[in-house]
């Protein structure tokens, strides 16, 4: 079954009245922020699900409507609860007890701020050099969207005054808009710089390096995991969806090398998925170890004939 693709504005109230009106009731929906990596994982996910027999939907939203919907049932999956970048919004609906962790799909990302390698052998080592160099940079750190973990802590460091930021600026856009606005800098020799973090094509593609945190960045340098999160009734609405979710691991490089098929080759997230699974069978049965399709067949044996 085809999947549907639903952006949504950033308004959890328009969240809820189109979900009241557009999803389909027996679908899973999956939330997922406008990330390359999550993307392409998101859609792989999607496609061994629906090749057992699930209906799914996608929702490009980003994780602070996503915290607020799993409670209310408008949002079923996300498969990338980063902590403790995250952890501000995780932790409390943990607390309260709808939403559950399934599962560690990733556990050697890393999120900072970088800046170029020349700028970094100049001298700007840490977070606590930056502001030594405020000039250089414009008093501008550039960052992923409002609302993201990586932002709010930026954010509050500004507002903090934390490592000398106070009269910093942090300019928001999308991943590809500041990783643009980021190469521009760096073709033009000038110094930046931005959030960053791996798994990435950034990490390969971009001679950068990363800064090392303070006392005042915990929040934001991190050596982070993440996790599969879903709603608290998930695992007994789909026991063995859940299982699958359960067993769902990446290695930093595979992600990295989705996000450089769709977030800078441009290829088609469907197609990168597709022939992704298709060619690591091996991997995705271990996902699928024990698990059964609603009708009892093997998971692993139904996902070989549907990608062969």
């Amino acid at each position: 079954m085809q999947k549907k693709n639903i952006v949504f504005f950033l308004t959890f109230c328009l969240v809820l009245v189109i979900s009241s009106t557009a999803f389909a009731k027996d679908a899973i929906r999956f939330a997922t922020p406008p990330w390359p990596g999550v993307t392409v994982k998101t859609e792989i996910v999607c496609q061994i699900s629906e090749s057992l027999g699930y209906e799914t939907e996608q929702l490009q939203v980003g994780p602070p409507i996503i915290y607020k919907g799993m409670p209310q049932g408008d949002v079923d999956v996300y498969l990338a609860a980063w902590v403790p970048a995250q952890n501000d919004m995780l932790n409390p609906v943990l607390e309260e007890g709808s939403v559950e962790i399934l599962g560690t799909n990733l556990d050697e990302a890393i999120i900072s701020l970088c800046v170029p390698t020349k700028t970094w052998e100049e001298g700007v080592r840490s977070v606590a050099d930056l502001d030594k160099y405020a000039d250089k940079f414009d008093h501008t750190i550039y960052n992923i969207e409002a609302g993201s973990g990586m932002h709010t802590a930026v954010d509050e460091m500004i507002k903090a005054n934390a490592d000398g930021l106070g009269d910093w600026e942090q300019v928001a856009s999308t991943t590809p808009i500041m990783l643009g606005q980021a190469r521009d800098k760096m073709r033009q020799n000038e110094a930046v710089v931005f959030g960053c973090w791996k798994p990435h094509w950034m990490d390969v593609l971009m001679d950068i390096k990363f800064l090392e945190g303070t006392e005042n960045t915990t929040k934001l340098v991190s050596q982070s995991k993440v996790h599969t999160i879903a709603n608290a009734d998930f695992d007994t609405r789909y026991p063995q969806l859940a299982k699958f979710l359960s067993q769902l691991y990446v290695t930093a490089e595979t992600q990295s090398m989705w996000i450089h098929d769709y977030g800078y080759k441009e290829e088609d997230p469907a197609d990168v998925a597709r022939r992704w699974i298709t060619d690591n069978q091996d991997i995705v049965a271990k996902w699928l170890e024990g698990v059964k399709t609603p009708d009892g067949r093997d998971a692993t044996e139904v996902v070989a004939a549907a990608f062969k």
